[in-house]
């Protein structure tokens, strides 16, 4: 999802506007409160792609033995067995 700045910065003007509007010792908690929720609440709406490549070890490397019906000849594990890989998730 496309973040929204437009929300983000009605958040932050919010923010300032409720430290603002009181003299109280509470004043400058609740606007760096509002602050923090406004900049999280921009974050997490943030579609993340993650891209693994070129090499990972996966399980040690590849198995190179027979499988039946020609063996089961056991063979060497090799390492590192190249793979790639795509995610698509959001922040939290």
């Amino acid at each position: 999802m496309a973040l929204n700045k437009a929300k983000l910065a009605k958040d932050i003007y919010d923010a300032f506007q409720s430290g603002s509007a009181s003299l109280d010792g509470g004043a400058q908690w609740r606007t760096s409160n509002k602050l923090a929720l406004a900049i999280f609440n921009y974050l997490i709406q943030a579609t993340v792609k993650t891209t693994l490549d070129p090499t990972c070890v996966g399980n040690g490397g590849a198995n190179a033995s027979i499988p039946p019906p020609s063996g089961p000849t056991p063979g060497p594990i090799t390492a590192p067995v190249p793979c790639t890989g795509t995610t698509t998730g959001t922040l939290s």
